[in-house]
């Protein structure tokens, strides 16, 4: 009898232990074991758009000087465009444009601008088109010879009468483009003002329109060319 009193004491004491050593090893691994954190792996596209373009321009050229109505100076573009794959892409581009006349004051114009403009595109759902502001900088060159008649804005006094004056500016583009899609080919529209400084302050000198279109092809994205060769086991 007292030895199965002994014995019962004995094994409900063990149970105890037991049930406080396994107690006190669950707190300390919830407690101070490492907690691992799974990152998501970023996936880039390994490959974007080259696009080749070339196309219109319609342009008042610089808008204080050319005063007679619809006299805008028409030109012709080459562009490339790079990127697309993601939100953002750039574009490089230059229009030479016909010559004009703003007749009394200027004759035989020649004029040309280089640009670059950063492009964040918006897609539209279940088309191929896509919609973007855009921002940039340009340099523009003027020149025609200057016969100082009607002269309003006391160009005179910078350029001598009956002589080749030349003006050259940067501008800030600003403006809004479309472009719709057929696989490799696309139609591409812009509107486009450049802001500069034509005497004391800033103000709008150009006002443009573009059309024209683009060809695409597949070259390797930005982050492709700067993985090197970390990315030695990439697939596409």
């Amino acid at each position: 009898m007292y030895f199965l009193k002994y014995t019962l004491l004995f094994t409900k004491c063990t149970m105890y232990r037991l049930i406080i050593l396994f107690s006190f090893v669950f707190i300390y691994q919830n407690v101070f074991c490492q907690v691992r954190i799974i990152k998501h792996v970023k996936h880039y596209p390994p490959q974007t758009n080259l696009s080749i373009g070339g196309g219109l321009n319609r342009s008042v050229l610089i808008l204080t000087r050319n005063v007679k109505n619809d006299n805008d100076a028409l030109g012709f573009n080459f562009s490339l465009t790079y990127g697309g794959a993601k939100l953002l892409r750039g574009k490089i581009e230059y229009t030479h444009y016909n010559r004009i006349d703003i007749e009394p004051t200027w004759y035989n114009i020649k004029s040309s601008t280089l640009e670059i403009n950063l492009q964040a595109l918006a897609r539209f759902k279940k088309t191929r088109a896509y919609f973007y502001p855009l921002f940039g900088l340009s340099y523009n060159l003027f020149s025609g010879y200057f016969t100082g008649k009607n002269d309003f804005l006391n160009i005179g006094e910078k350029y001598k009468k009956n002589t080749i004056a030349r003006t050259n500016w940067f501008g800030i583009n600003t403006g809004v483009g479309y472009e719709y899609s057929f696989k490799k080919i696309s139609i591409v529209g812009e509107y486009k003002m450049r802001v500069g400084n034509s005497g004391p302050q800033l103000n709008i000198m150009d006002v443009c329109f573009s059309f024209g279109l683009t060809y695409h092809l597949k070259v390797p994205s930005i982050y492709k060319i700067f993985s090197g060769t970390k990315n030695r086991y990439f697939l596409n």
